[in-house]
Protein backbone atom coordinates (compact mmCIF):
# COMPACT_ATOMS: atom_id res chain seq x y z
CA UNK A 1 0.00 0.00 0.00
CA UNK A 2 1.32 3.54 -0.95
CA UNK A 3 2.03 5.89 1.82
CA UNK A 4 0.36 9.75 1.43
CA UNK A 5 2.38 12.76 2.62
CA UNK A 6 0.93 16.12 3.91
CA UNK A 7 2.41 18.55 3.98
CA UNK A 8 1.18 22.64 5.14
CA UNK A 9 -0.20 24.94 5.46
CA UNK A 10 1.55 25.43 9.03
CA UNK A 11 -1.25 26.36 10.96
CA UNK A 12 -1.58 27.45 14.92
CA UNK A 13 -0.28 24.61 17.10
CA UNK A 14 -4.41 23.99 18.75
CA UNK A 15 -5.60 23.38 14.80
CA UNK A 16 -2.38 21.03 14.16
CA UNK A 17 -3.13 19.36 16.82
CA UNK A 18 -6.47 18.78 16.22
CA UNK A 19 -5.65 17.57 13.03
CA UNK A 20 -2.74 14.94 14.40
CA UNK A 21 -5.65 13.85 16.48
CA UNK A 22 -8.02 13.05 13.71
CA UNK A 23 -5.30 11.37 11.37
CA UNK A 24 -5.35 8.94 14.39
CA UNK A 25 -9.18 8.63 15.34
CA UNK A 26 -10.46 8.55 11.90
CA UNK A 27 -7.63 5.73 10.66
CA UNK A 28 -8.84 3.87 14.09
CA UNK A 29 -12.59 3.08 12.55
CA UNK A 30 -11.50 2.90 8.82
CA UNK A 31 -11.34 -0.49 7.34
CA UNK A 32 -9.26 1.24 4.39
CA UNK A 33 -7.06 3.59 6.38
CA UNK A 34 -4.41 5.30 4.83
CA UNK A 35 -1.07 5.37 5.79
CA UNK A 36 0.54 8.91 6.13
CA UNK A 37 3.44 10.89 6.92
CA UNK A 38 2.95 14.48 7.97
CA UNK A 39 5.46 17.59 8.00
CA UNK A 40 4.91 20.52 9.69
CA UNK A 41 5.55 23.43 11.47
CA UNK A 42 3.75 25.72 14.25
CA UNK A 43 4.89 29.10 15.84
CA UNK A 44 5.68 29.45 19.33
CA UNK A 45 4.35 26.86 21.91
CA UNK A 46 4.98 24.72 24.36
CA UNK A 47 3.39 21.31 24.13
CA UNK A 48 2.94 19.05 27.14
CA UNK A 49 1.84 15.17 27.46
CA UNK A 50 -1.78 14.56 28.30
CA UNK A 51 -1.05 13.22 31.20
CA UNK A 52 1.37 16.26 32.53
CA UNK A 53 0.31 19.34 34.41
CA UNK A 54 0.96 22.56 33.19
CA UNK A 55 2.65 23.87 36.45
CA UNK A 56 5.17 21.16 36.97
CA UNK A 57 6.05 21.78 33.32
CA UNK A 58 6.04 25.72 32.26
CA UNK A 59 7.15 28.90 33.18
CA UNK A 60 3.08 29.43 32.62
CA UNK A 61 3.43 33.57 33.26
CA UNK A 62 6.76 33.96 31.07
CA UNK A 63 4.79 32.04 28.49
CA UNK A 64 1.28 34.21 28.32
CA UNK A 65 3.22 37.30 28.78
CA UNK A 66 5.20 36.32 25.78
CA UNK A 67 2.13 34.91 23.53
CA UNK A 68 3.88 31.38 23.43
CA UNK A 69 0.76 28.94 23.14
CA UNK A 70 0.38 26.34 25.98
CA UNK A 71 -1.03 23.42 24.29
CA UNK A 72 -2.20 19.78 24.99
CA UNK A 73 -1.65 16.68 22.70
CA UNK A 74 -3.69 13.55 22.63
CA UNK A 75 -0.66 11.49 22.74
CA UNK A 76 1.48 11.24 26.23
CA UNK A 77 4.90 11.82 26.96
CA UNK A 78 7.01 14.90 28.07
CA UNK A 79 6.85 18.38 27.45
CA UNK A 80 8.49 20.13 23.91
CA UNK A 81 8.68 23.04 23.17
CA UNK A 82 7.90 24.93 19.09
CA UNK A 83 8.94 27.53 16.76
CA UNK A 84 9.88 28.22 13.19
CA UNK A 85 13.39 26.90 13.90
CA UNK A 86 11.57 22.96 14.38
CA UNK A 87 10.45 20.47 11.70
CA UNK A 88 8.01 17.91 12.90
CA UNK A 89 7.23 14.84 11.56
CA UNK A 90 3.86 12.63 12.09
CA UNK A 91 3.97 8.77 11.04
CA UNK A 92 0.10 6.89 11.13
CA UNK A 93 0.74 3.50 9.91
CA UNK A 94 -2.19 0.54 9.27
CA UNK A 95 -1.45 -2.21 11.47
CA UNK A 96 -2.36 -4.73 9.39
CA UNK A 97 1.09 -3.83 6.88
CA UNK A 98 3.47 -6.41 8.02
CA UNK A 99 6.27 -4.09 9.04
CA UNK A 100 4.24 -1.80 11.33
CA UNK A 101 5.62 -2.69 15.27
CA UNK A 102 2.61 -2.97 17.44
CA UNK A 103 4.43 -1.98 20.14
CA UNK A 104 5.80 1.78 20.82
CA UNK A 105 9.37 0.41 21.54
CA UNK A 106 9.76 -0.96 18.36
CA UNK A 107 7.88 1.24 16.20
CA UNK A 108 10.02 4.01 17.53
CA UNK A 109 13.14 2.12 16.37
CA UNK A 110 11.77 1.27 12.99
CA UNK A 111 10.78 4.93 12.03
CA UNK A 112 13.02 7.22 14.26
CA UNK A 113 15.71 4.82 14.10
CA UNK A 114 15.19 5.04 10.05
CA UNK A 115 15.30 8.57 10.52
CA UNK A 116 18.66 8.96 12.18
CA UNK A 117 20.15 6.77 9.20
CA UNK A 118 19.17 8.76 6.63
CA UNK A 119 19.73 11.98 8.55
CA UNK A 120 23.68 10.30 8.62
CA UNK A 121 23.59 10.27 4.86
CA UNK A 122 23.08 14.13 4.39
CA UNK A 123 26.14 14.44 6.66
CA UNK A 124 23.85 15.08 10.45
CA UNK A 125 25.26 12.60 12.89
CA UNK A 126 21.94 11.60 14.43
CA UNK A 127 21.78 8.91 16.40
CA UNK A 128 18.87 6.82 18.10
CA UNK A 129 18.56 6.55 21.67
CA UNK A 130 16.32 3.60 22.34
CA UNK A 131 15.92 4.60 25.98
CA UNK A 132 14.37 8.19 25.56
CA UNK A 133 12.48 7.25 21.91
CA UNK A 134 14.89 10.59 20.76
CA UNK A 135 17.13 11.34 18.39
CA UNK A 136 20.82 12.66 19.40
CA UNK A 137 23.86 14.30 18.12
CA UNK A 138 26.20 13.20 20.58
CA UNK A 139 24.69 13.19 23.89
CA UNK A 140 22.63 16.00 23.09
CA UNK A 141 18.75 15.30 22.47
CA UNK A 142 17.50 17.08 19.03
CA UNK A 143 14.00 15.72 19.10
CA UNK A 144 10.83 14.82 21.59
CA UNK A 145 9.04 12.01 20.14
CA UNK A 146 5.35 10.68 21.69
CA UNK A 147 3.01 7.80 20.61
CA UNK A 148 -0.32 6.08 20.53
CA UNK A 149 -1.26 2.48 19.78
CA UNK A 150 -4.75 1.26 19.51
CA UNK A 151 -7.49 -0.05 17.55
CA UNK A 152 -5.18 -1.17 14.09
CA UNK A 153 -3.09 2.26 14.33
CA UNK A 154 0.42 2.72 15.43
CA UNK A 155 1.13 6.75 15.37
CA UNK A 156 3.92 8.37 16.39
CA UNK A 157 5.09 12.14 16.23
CA UNK A 158 7.86 14.13 16.63
CA UNK A 159 9.61 17.40 16.68
CA UNK A 160 12.86 17.87 15.20
CA UNK A 161 15.16 20.86 16.68
CA UNK A 162 17.18 22.74 13.42
CA UNK A 163 17.35 26.15 14.16
CA UNK A 164 14.70 26.83 17.59
CA UNK A 165 15.45 29.78 19.88
CA UNK A 166 17.07 27.57 22.29
CA UNK A 167 17.05 30.71 24.83
CA UNK A 168 13.21 31.06 24.56
CA UNK A 169 12.98 27.59 24.62
CA UNK A 170 14.99 27.51 28.54
CA UNK A 171 12.92 30.20 30.05
CA UNK A 172 9.74 28.56 29.23
CA UNK A 173 10.84 25.44 31.01
CA UNK A 174 12.51 27.42 33.84
CA UNK A 175 9.32 26.65 36.59
CA UNK A 176 8.62 29.30 39.10
CA UNK A 177 7.85 27.96 43.04
CA UNK A 178 5.33 29.73 43.42
CA UNK A 179 2.98 29.54 40.04
CA UNK A 180 -0.59 28.48 40.47
CA UNK A 181 -1.22 24.83 40.61
CA UNK A 182 -3.66 23.18 38.04
CA UNK A 183 -5.48 19.68 37.82
CA UNK A 184 -5.65 18.04 34.42
CA UNK A 185 -9.04 17.98 34.21
CA UNK A 186 -10.21 19.29 36.98
CA UNK A 187 -10.19 15.74 39.22
CA UNK A 188 -6.90 14.53 38.14
CA UNK A 189 -3.82 15.55 40.25
CA UNK A 190 -1.51 12.67 39.45
CA UNK A 191 1.36 14.28 36.81
CA UNK A 192 3.76 12.61 34.62
CA UNK A 193 6.47 14.57 35.11
CA UNK A 194 9.24 15.66 31.77
CA UNK A 195 12.50 13.78 31.89
CA UNK A 196 15.01 16.52 31.65
CA UNK A 197 17.80 16.37 29.35
CA UNK A 198 20.23 18.40 27.72
CA UNK A 199 18.98 19.70 23.71
CA UNK A 200 21.08 21.11 20.98
CA UNK A 201 20.06 22.51 17.40
CA UNK A 202 21.30 20.92 13.98
CA UNK A 203 22.68 24.28 12.75
CA UNK A 204 24.56 24.34 16.13
CA UNK A 205 26.05 21.13 15.89
CA UNK A 206 26.62 20.75 12.05
CA UNK A 207 29.08 23.62 10.86
CA UNK A 208 26.98 23.30 7.11
CA UNK A 209 23.98 21.90 8.14
CA UNK A 210 21.90 20.54 5.06
CA UNK A 211 18.61 23.01 4.34
CA UNK A 212 15.28 22.23 5.80
CA UNK A 213 13.88 20.74 3.07
CA UNK A 214 16.81 18.13 2.54
CA UNK A 215 16.10 17.49 6.11
CA UNK A 216 12.47 17.07 5.36
CA UNK A 217 13.12 14.98 2.22
CA UNK A 218 15.50 12.68 4.63
CA UNK A 219 12.31 11.67 6.98
CA UNK A 220 10.35 11.30 3.87
CA UNK A 221 12.75 8.96 2.36
CA UNK A 222 12.97 7.49 5.70
CA UNK A 223 9.35 6.03 5.43
CA UNK A 224 10.05 5.21 1.93
CA UNK A 225 12.34 2.46 3.31
CA UNK A 226 10.87 1.51 6.41
CA UNK A 227 7.76 0.39 3.97
CA UNK A 228 9.16 -0.38 0.41
CA UNK A 229 6.69 1.56 -1.02
CA UNK A 230 6.22 5.23 -2.75
CA UNK A 231 4.69 8.71 -1.10
CA UNK A 232 2.19 10.38 -2.69
CA UNK A 233 1.09 13.72 -1.86
CA UNK A 234 -2.50 14.20 -0.84
CA UNK A 235 -4.67 16.06 1.61
CA UNK A 236 -6.90 15.87 4.05
CA UNK A 237 -10.04 13.56 3.42
CA UNK A 238 -13.27 15.29 4.52
CA UNK A 239 -13.90 13.18 7.10
CA UNK A 240 -10.47 14.11 9.09
CA UNK A 241 -11.09 17.62 7.94
CA UNK A 242 -14.69 17.70 9.42
CA UNK A 243 -12.95 15.44 12.81
CA UNK A 244 -10.23 17.48 13.09
CA UNK A 245 -12.90 20.75 13.22
CA UNK A 246 -14.87 19.23 15.65
CA UNK A 247 -11.69 18.46 18.10
CA UNK A 248 -10.72 21.81 17.67
CA UNK A 249 -13.99 22.94 18.67
CA UNK A 250 -14.72 20.99 21.52
CA UNK A 251 -10.85 20.55 22.66
CA UNK A 252 -7.95 22.01 21.66
CA UNK A 253 -9.66 25.39 21.47
CA UNK A 254 -10.23 25.40 25.52
CA UNK A 255 -8.20 26.32 28.06
CA UNK A 256 -9.96 23.32 30.28
CA UNK A 257 -8.39 21.48 28.02
CA UNK A 258 -5.15 22.49 27.29
CA UNK A 259 -4.03 24.10 30.97
CA UNK A 260 -6.47 21.94 32.86
CA UNK A 261 -8.20 22.81 36.00
CA UNK A 262 -6.64 26.03 38.48
CA UNK A 263 -6.04 24.74 41.88
CA UNK A 264 -8.06 27.87 44.12
CA UNK A 265 -5.68 29.98 45.91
Amino acid sequence: MSWRLLEGPNLDIYQSLAIEEALARVSSHSSEMTNTVRIWKADRAVVVGRFQCIHKEVNIHYCQSNDISIARRFTGGGTVYQDSGNLNFTICADQRESYVPKRLPQLYKAFVGEIAYQLQKIGIPARFDPQRACLRIQDKKITGTAGWIKQGVSFIHGTLLVNADLSVLNRCFEIPVDQPEYLRNGKKVRCLESKRDTVTNIIEEVPEAPSEEDIAAAIIRSVQEVSGTSIIKEALTKEERDTAHSLYQCRYSLADWNLGTRVPD
